[in-house]
Order: C-alpha cells, then sequence, then structure tokens
C-alpha cells in the first residue's frame, strides 16, 4: 500500500495487475510535505534492494533524522545529518553490502517501505503483495499518486512505465477451426487500432488468396474472426472467404502484409482438431493469446483462449521432510507429452522467475510414467510452509496447481494415485506410485528358494505401530491370494515376513507381489524373466525402487550393492530433553565439546543471528549456564563491524581449536541470503561482552562444490594433527597426511560438511588467510548436517537430520582413499527431527562405562537440546582421564560397545540430566571399532533446509 499519511488513504499494489487500484492525494500535510516514496526495487538490483524518495515540492527538504523501515520494528535506517534533497530530485539508498550502502535490512516479497520524520510521524508508506517483475514506482496522474510495476529500473531519474510507451497496433493468428465450420480469429496484442486492410490469408497453397476489404480495422486488445461468409477482394473481386480457402485436415494458414510480407504463420498440421471425438468443441489454437506454437483448444471464437492441457498432473509434493523439496508429476493420459521446457513455480512466480530450470529439449513423459522436478536441479527454491506448487509448460501456460496451507506431516499426494484429491499420507514415494491407503510397503522378495522356500517382506515405513490386519497380498494371479490375519501389526520402521507355506502359492520367474487395501492397490513390484540372483529388494531400504540386492535379509534391513549397512545406535536407546524451558532461539545448528583444565563445555551456535552459547557440560550429560552467556554471544563479520544492524553470518556449525578459539562455519551472509558463501570465521569467545567480530576469515567458497545458496557448508570441526598424521589421505600428495607439509596451519585441520552432496571435505587454514583442500571423504549419507570428533574412539562422526531419519556414519580414518565407515540408526528414543548438531563428551565424563552424547535439533524454542549415551571408558570418574578438546591425545583403554543401562525417570520431563544406572559392561574398543566397518564411500545425494 502506498499513501500519505495525512490523505488516511490507502493504495494497494496488487501482484496480479500493473495498475494502480486506488490513489491518494499528492498533498500531504506531514512535517516535510513534497517528499514521498518513488520507485522499489524489493528483489536484488545493483548492488541490492534499494529505495527511490523523490522531492514535488519547489523547495530543498532536509531530511536529516528522518527514519526508513520496512514492515517490521527492528531495524531501521537514520538519514544522517547534511541529507538534502533538492526540488525535482531523486535520493536512493541502498542496501548495506560488504561494508557499503546504507540501510541493513532487506525487502521481502511481500514488505512495506515506511517514512517518518523525526518526531516519528508517518510521511509516506508503501506496500507489496509480491516483487514487481523490474520494480514498483509511484506516478501522478491528475493530482493522486498511483503506484505500478515499471517499465524499466529507472534508480534515481524518473519512473517510466509500460503504458508511457506505446506499442501501436499488431497483428497474429491466434484461432484456427477447419472442421465443421470454417473460421479464423486473428488477436491485436497492441494498444491501438491497427489498418489490415489488403492484409492477405493463404492457406497452404499460394493460389489460394484472400485480402481484407478497405477500411478494415482491428482494435486494441480486441480479435477479429474471418468466418466462411466473410467478404474479402480475390483479384480486386468482393468474394466470401470460403470461395477460395477451405481450411482442411493436413493444412496451414499464413497472413501476409500488404507488402506481401509474411506477418505469422500457424505452421502445418494434420488431422482436424477433436476433444474426445467432438469436432465441433476444438480447434487449434495459441495459448495465451497470440504466443506460442498452436495446440489443441476449446472453440472460442472472438473470445480469449482455453487450450485443452495435456493429461499431466502433479502427483506428489515434498515441502519439508526430504532431502530436496521436490514435486512428482504424472501423464495420467494415454500418448505420450513432450515436456520440453515446462517448469515448476511456487508461490512468487515474479521474484522467483530466475530460479527455475525448464525441462530439456526431447523431455518426453511417457503414458503412466512419472518424473520428479527437484530442487536444485528444477527448481532453487523452496517451497514454503503454506504455499503454491503451478506446473506450466513452455509458453508459461498453468497446466496444473496445487495450493496448500502447511507443510505435511509426511508428504502430500494424491489419492488414488494421479487423479484424487490431494492428501496428507505417511510415506513418500518420489517416482513411484503413491502410498495411499495402509501405508505398508513390500521391501523385500525372494521367488527361487529361500530359508525355507519363497517369502515375502512387508515393512512399516511409519513412525508408530502398523496394524495390517486384512491387507491382501497377491502374485500376478487374481486367484492367488493371502489375507494377513486380524491383530497383525508391525513395529515402528520393522519389518514382516510372509513364508511361502502361509501364502499358500509360489512365486515364480518373471512374476509380481502386489499388496491390496481392500480392493486399492497400494503397492505392488514385478520382475523379469528369471529369479534375482539374491532377492528382490528396495534400493536403499524401505524408499528405493527395486533391484537386485547384494544380499538376502530376510527380517532386516536390506543390503544393496555398494550399500552400508545401517547398524542400531551403539548407545543408550532412550534419549532425554535438556532444555524444558526455552534457553536458545529457533533456529539451533551446530554444536561442539571443549575439554579444559576448568572442566568440559558445550559450545553451541544459531544460524539465524549467528549468536553462540558457551554451557558448563556435565557427566550426567545436563548442563549449566555460564555467567554473561546466558543470552549468548552474536558472531558478526569483520564488514559488519560499526554496523550492529547487520544481518550477520549464516552459522551452522561451531567448534574450538586447540588454542580455545571459537571457529564457526557459515554457508551465507543473512543479508544476501541468496548468494553461497562458504566461509569460517574465527573469534576470541572472550574479548567482549556483547558481539564478537571475527579476527580472521577464510573463504571455502571457491574450493567447495558450487551449490544453491541454503545448500553449501553445515558443519565445522577441527581435529588435532596427532589423530590425523599418518591416518588421513592427503589429496595434494596421495599418501597419508604429514602435518609437516602445512607450515604455518596451527596444530589441526578443520574438516567441513557440505549440505548439498554430504560430503566432508578436510581444510589447512594458514595464518595468512588462505585455505588449502587436504582431504574429501564421502560418508555414505545423504546429508550431512553435524560433525563430532570422537577422541574416545579416535573416529570422526558425521551426522544427518530428518532428511536421512536421524542416521549418522562414524569415519575411521585409515591412511587410505577409502576410510572405514559404518552406519548407524539414530537412538530409538530420538524423534526423527531436524538435528543440525551433534557432540560427543570426552573420557573424562565418562561414568561406568558410558558416556554423554548431545543433539541439538533446529525448528525449536524449547526442547532443542537432547542427550542419550555412548559406550565411554569404563572405570572412569568425572573430572579424570585423558581429554578430548583442546589438542590432547585421543583417550585411550577399554570402552564399551553396548548401551550400559537406560535412564531413570521418563526421557521427556523431569530434572535435566541422564542418570547413570551404575551398570559395568566391559568390551574391548577393538569391538566396536570392527562392528559393519566397510570400505569406500558412496557419493550421496543432496540435503536442503530453508530458513
Amino acid at each position: 500500500m502506498s499513501r500519505l499519511h495525512s490523505a488516511a488513504a490507502v493504495t494497494t499494489v496488487c501482484a496480479l495487475s500493473a495498475a494502480a487500484l486506488l490513489a491518494v492525494p499528492l498533498a500531504a500535510t506531514g512535517a516535510e510535505p513534497g517528499v514521498r516514496i518513488n520507485e522499489v526495487e524489493s528483489s536484488g538490483g545493483a548492488p541490492g534492494d534499494w529505495i527511490e524518495f523523490v522531492n514535488t515540492s519547489a523547495v530543498a527538504v532536509d531530511l536529516s533524522g528522518f527514519v526508513v523501515k520496512d514492515d517490521g520494528e527492528d531495524e531501521a535506517y537514520t538519514f544522517p545529518d547534511g541529507s538534502v534533497i533538492e526540488p525535482g530530485a531523486h535520493l536512493v539508498l541502498d542496501q548495506a553490502d560488504a561494508g557499503a550502502g546504507d540501510f541493513a535490512f532487506g525487502l521481502g516479497k511481500e514488505d512495506q517501505v515506511r517514512l517518518f520524520d523525526p518526531s516519528a510521524v508517518l510521511v509516506d508508506e508503501t506496500s507489496w503483495a509480491a516483487h514487481a517483475a523490474v520494480s514498483w514506482g509511484a506516478r501522478e496522474v491528475d493530482g493522486i499518486v498511483e503506484w505500478a510495476e515499471t517499465s524499466e529500473s529507472t534508480k534515481g531519474a524518473a519512473n517510466v512505465f509500460a503504458s508511457d510507451e506505446p506499442l501501436g497496433g499488431t497483428i497474429a493468428i491466434n484461432e484456427v477451426d477447419s472442421q465443421p465450420a470454417d473460421w479464423v480469429e486473428f488477436h491485436n496484442a497492441g494498444d491501438a487500432p491497427l489498418d489490415i486492410s489488403g492484409y492477405e490469408i493463404r492457406d497452404n497453397s499460394d493460389d489460394h488468396r484472400w485480402q481484407f476489404l478497405p477500411d478494415t480495422e482491428i482494435a486494441a486488445g480486441e480479435f477479429l474472426v474471418v468466418e466462411e461468409g466473410t467478404i474479402g477482394l480475390v483479384g480486386g473481386v468482393e468474394t466470401a472467404f470460403r470461395d477460395p480457402i477451405g481450411i482442411g485436415s493436413a493444412d496451414r494458414i499464413r497472413l501476409f502484409d500488404t507488402a506481401g510480407v509474411l506477418v505469422d504463420d500457424t505452421q502445418a498440421w494434420s488431422g482436424h482438431a477433436a476433444i474426445d471425438g467432438d469436432a465441433i468443441a476444438a480447434t487449434l489454437a495459441r495459448c495465451p493469446d497470440g504466443e506460442g506454437a498452436f495446440v489443441l483448444a476449446y472453440a472460442t471464437p472472438g473470445a480469449t483462449n482455453t487450450c485443452v492441457m495435456p493429461d499431466v498432473v502433479i502427483n506428489e509434493i515434498e515441502s519439508d521432510g526430504d532431502a530436496t523439496d521436490w514435486a512428482e508429476v504424472v501423464n495420467s493420459g494415454s500418448t505420450p507429452v513432450d515436456l520440453s521446457g515446462w517448469t515448476v513455480m511456487d508461490g512468487d512466480p515474479v521474484g522467483h522467475a530466475a530460479e527455475t530450470t525448464p525441462l530439456p529439449a526431447g523431455t518426453v513423459l511417457e503414458p503412466g510414467a512419472y518424473l520428479v522436478f527437484d530442487q536444485p536441479k528444477d527448481f532453487v527454491f523452496g517451497l514454503g510452509n503454506g504455499d503454491t506448487v503451478t506446473l506450466r509448460d513452455a509458453n508459461l501456460n498453468i497446466v496444473d496447481e496445487h495450493v496448500y496451507a502447511a507443510h505435511a506431516a509426511g508428504v502430500l499426494a494424491r489419492c488414488a494415485d494421479g487423479a484424487g484429491e490431494f492428501a496428507d499420507i505417511a510415506v513418500s514415494t518420489k517416482g513411484q506410485r503413491n502410498a495411499c491407503g495402509n501405508p505398508v510397503r513390500i521391501n523385500e522378495v525372494e521367488s527361487d528358494g529361500g530359508s525355507p522356500g519363497d517369502w515375502i517382506e512387508l515393512v512399516n515405513p511409519t513412525a508408530s505401530a502398523l496394524d495390517v490386519s486384512g491387507v491382501v497380498v497377491k502374485d500376478d494371479d487374481d486367484t492367488h491370494s493371502y489375507v494377513i490375519p486380524a491383530a497383525t501389526t508391525i513395529a515402528a520402521g520393522g519389518y514382516l515376513v510372509i513364508e511361502g507355506t502361509d501364502l499358500g502359492f509360489g512365486l515364480g520367474d518373471g512374476d509380481s507381489v502386489r499388496v491390496f487395501d481392500g480392493d486399492l492397490l497400494i503397492d505392488s513390484t514385478t520382475w523379469g524373466a528369471g529369479h534375482a540372483a539374491t532377492t528382490w529388494g528396495r534400493c536403499p531400504d524401505i524408499a528405493g525402487t527395486f533391484a537386485a540386492t547384494a544380499e538376502s535379509t530376510k527380517g532386516a534391513a536390506n543390503i544393496c550393492a555398494g550399500a552400508i549397512p545401517v547398524s542400531p545406535w551403539p548407545g543408550s536407546a532412550d534419549v532425554r530433553v535438556l532444555d524444558t524451558a526455552p534457553t536458545f532461539l529457533e533456529d539451533s545448528s551446530g554444536l561442539d565439546v571443549q575439554e579444559t583444565s576448568d572442566g568440559s563445555f558445550l559450545w553451541a551456535v544459531d544460524n539465524g543471528e549467528g549468536r553462540i552459547w558457551k554451557l558448563e557440560a556435565h557427566a550426567d550429560g545436563s548442563f549449566s549456564q555460564i555467567a554473561g552467556w546466558e543470552s549468548g554471544k552474536r558472531v558478526r563479520f569483520q564488514k559488519d563491524a560499526g554496523d550492529p544492524n547487520a544481518a550477520g553470518p549464516d552459522t551452522e556449525g561451531i567448534t574450538v581449536d586447540g588454542e580455545g578459539s571459537v571457529y564457526v562455519a557459515s554457508e551465507r551472509d543473512n543479508s544476501a541470503k541468496g548468494v553461497n558463501q562458504n566461509t569460517i570465521l574465527k573469534v576470541d569467545p572472550e574479548a567482549s561482552a556483547d558481539d564478537l567480530v571475527s579476527e580472521q576469515e577464510w573463504d571455502l567458497t571457491s574450493s567447495l562444490p558450487a551449490v544453491g545458496a541454503n545448500l553449501g557448508m553445515e558443519a565445522v570441526q577441527w581435529v588435532p594433527d596427532s589423530a590425523l598424521d599418518g591416518a588421513l589421505f592427503d589429496v595434494n600428495t596421495a599418501a597419508p597426511y604429514d602435518s609437516a607439509d602445512y607450515a604455518g596451519h596451527g596444530g589441526g585441520l578443520f574438516f567441513v560438511a557440505v549440505e548439498d552432496n554430504g560430503h566432508v571435505y578436510a581444510f589447512a587454514l594458514g595464518a595468512d588467510g588462505r585455505a588449502t583442500l587436504v582431504s574429501e571423504i564421502a560418508p555414505g549419507l545423504p546429508g550431512v548436517m553435524a560433525l563430532d570428533y570422537d577422541s574416545v574412539l579416535d573416529v570422526l562422526w558425521a551426522v544427518c537430520d530428518d532428511g536421512c531419519q536421524g542416521q549418522s556414519a562414524q569415519i575411521t580414518l585409515n591412511g587410505t582413499e577409502q576410510p572405514g565407515i559404518a552406519h548407524f540408526a539414530r537412538p530409538a528414543g530420538m524423534p526423527d527431527i531436524n538435528n543440525e548438531g551433534f557432540a560427543t563428551a570426552p573420557a573424562s565424563l565418562s561414568v561406568d562405562g558410558e558416556r554423554p552424547v548431545w543433539w541439538f535439533a533446529d525448528g525449536f524454542a524449547a526442547e532443542a537440546l537432547r542427550v542419550g549415551t555412548l559406550p565411554g571408558v569404563t572405570g572412569e570418574t568425572p573430572g579424570e582421564g585423558p581429554g578430548e578438546n583442546p589438542g590432547q591425545t585421543p583417550g585411550e583403554g577399554p570402552v564399551s560397545s553396548q548401551p550400559g543401562g537406560a535412564p531413570s525417570g521418563d526421557d521427556r520431563d523431569g530434572a535435566a540430566g541422564l542418570a547413570a544406572t551404575g551398570a559395568e559392561v566391559p568390551v574391548a574398543l577393538i569391538a566396536l571399532a570392527l562392528m559393519l566397518v566397510v570400505g569406500g564411500a558412496l557419493v550421496a545425494g543432496r540435503r536442503r533446509r530453508v530458513s
């Protein structure tokens, strides 16, 4: 909305129209009449967003002390002394960037700009509902102010609008009917009438010609239809259109001007248009009017075209719970559809116009086939908590669209698949038939004589027990049917094996397994001629497509070629919430543990404000607040040292080195959220009681893969050289790491994780600001959100969030290109939430063979920090034994590979902390080190989180 405050009238700038809806008097009675907001760039200009003001009065105006705000009250810009705007002049404020510019806040797609005088009196304001394609601008019409989209950016100069640039008249062939009646429709998309006297229509033969009569005109924006009986000229003689031209089933219509120059051409078609066999209802037309190729359409002579969209529908939408946002489409028709140039869009088609990639030429979707538009390959923007997903063809026509109010608890999917209404269902089936009805899935099939014979394994992919009573299982013969008995349930994530003797039928080569919920087919799989050499199962387990497995895993998780088995969490099954009351902010990210002579400390970081906390950690897993750290401290870029209102770094990880310096990993500057900038910032945590300006910064962006703005560096962990020498593989020397090769890098390396590909990279950070890549590790997870060096086990943990069900990878360095990798599930008592921080306790916090381990979840004001256990050093008491950070030799001694005892009491409330049970389970360290460790590393998929 835009208004001059004294007028008490409101003008709304509508994103759906370039025209102003209301207007307000120009005269103002504010403190400084004649100054108003004139133009706004809210979607990234040069160098960023900007706001333009104009002085419409006849005298200079002093803006010293005037205040500019967006729609919030937390940030503002105050004009400095001496800010004078001359009569008729323009004044521009730029968004601050890299130490230059004016205002720190960014302008959003639905935002506001307000101007206040020094007495806090509102002088002018403007709001918008979406980004403009170019910019939003004000203009005076008969003494009133209107807001509309400009036709070009005129920063610091008079605004220019499309209506100020007459297009003149234009003409295009718009619609053609060839049966049963012949007619051709033309459209003038210009803003002035066009004289088409003498213009000539031809079909596919130059001998068939018909001209418009003298004084024939097509009005601006109008349609003109030439019917069979329309009179024109042929050889100077008035003749009906039907006489020289009969539009055939394989034909073409062309338009020429008076000089014989081709103006437009439908190109040739073959076959009369028909919709479900009805030729009367159908034509060939352009959508939108006057643009693009001719396609099948409903007959609309003299009116806007309505084209028949292909039978391709949005079928499934993932906006929150997977490694990436995505939208699945399916061809529900009976003919192939060319998807070349098609795109998906969210609810901001203007602001995100440049954030979608059209499908490549030759993309064809066969009948019944699925195609997934995935992030960031096909689009960069994130699908929000309440958004719109629009499927568009190459001409930006809307083929299908779905509006949803909030993220699904599971996934939004059509039920029935490809045809029904959208529903929130528990199981994601990306690129496959939707899991409507009972969510039970087929997971593994033995069709060639297992133990004791054929069998079918079903899986419960949900987080709660699943009743499968009455579910029907069949092969490819409808007479072969097995009904699961009453009172049959499958535990959360569990498996149910149906033996061939219970089925009552055998499974052959080239057979199928189908599962029904009543009459609804809920899952199926078919294998080709022959049997699988091992078994036929989903790869990866539960969620993947079917393939031959690496080995039979009846009643357990599938093991696929190249896959790493997932073992149960090696510590306690239970976890406990520590922050039952709000303690941190809602954008919790990284954790790290520091051990000093004064005790152990837990460091935590938030990515929204770049705020860090220091907490005292105890052997029972609880923590205590430290004086001066109750509200944390903000980490600041060096460039923002003098600007307390700067948005600051998007700090995703935190670590402490051997000298006690704190480092945070930032994947972007929060004042420029659309740009990936992977930076490690070093701070002295005790340098200030408030903000901590970085002492040194290392930009790793060019050394890491090019990714989307919010898919970059997600974690950081310092590891001492004493744990790396001879153990880490150095890509520069193709040999085990030797710290002496990297002079001036300090006492260890910094490991960072990239969200987009799930890889881990080790860097030597030089005192001169240079960063040298030393090693790259692929831990085989779809994404890595947290890293931690475990000095007790001498391993590096890489942890994923709810995008891969909280799995973790334990990396054992062995001096080769293929470190040992073991995968573990999250603890059974841990909810599947967005844990982005992870830290293990040092040996000195071990009690009776177990020690604390912490997780930190994004998106929670309370219950963000949880604690569980891992095997520790037996016989230790708090405060004794070797330390972890900073830089001490990893702890040694026997450890337990099994959990000690469960914590007493309820794990959701009560006193914070994990009670030790006193149970002692002595097991050698080597037992855990050998636990399902496999060589190799997998190139993984992508992970995103929109903050």
